[in-house]
């Protein structure tokens, strides 16, 4: 009696199967393009003078493309302005692809204008950022 290889060749072609399902590759955005976006380290700080307070932060961008801060919006102010490195409005803010663009008191920053209530030290607060193409992002902010 002769043995069939079919169960052998079977066993083989499963063996090969299984192999292949585990070496799947997945591309990463930046592979791929697209927008990614992360916008974190929110700081507000009050000004002691003036009915504002300022915001600064960061924005990661992981994507290939970049995208564009258009403004923001905070429940405990009724105007807010993006400010550039001269310390006047800009109407965007560009944000490159695959960097990290600080908004500090040197460079770009929001300013908050119109206060509805006072901010208290250690609070925290999501402010809402719009971006051209990403949409709304919010960014825990803690008031200094």
């Amino acid at each position: 009696m002769t043995r069939s290889p079919r169960p052998r060749g079977l066993a083989l072609a499963l063996a090969l199967l299984l192999l292949a399902a585990g070496c799947t590759y997945y591309p990463t955005v930046r592979e791929v393009g697209g927008v990614r976006l992360k916008p974190e380290k929110g700081r507000i700080v009050r000004s002691s003078t003036a009915n504002e307070a300022v915001l600064y932060f960061q924005v990661e961008s992981s994507g290939k493309y970049g995208d564009v801060l258009k403004g923001a919006h905070a429940p405990f102010a009724r105007q807010a302005a993006l400010v550039g490195p001269g310390g006047s409005p800009v109407g965007g803010v560009e944000i490159p692809g695959a960097t990290v663009v600080t908004f500090d008191e040197k460079g770009s920053r929001v300013v908050f204008s119109d206060l509805t209530r006072t901010l208290a030290p250690g609070e925290v607060i999501v402010v809402t950022l719009a971006f051209e193409k990403s949409g709304l992002m919010g960014v825990i902010s803690v008031v200094e």
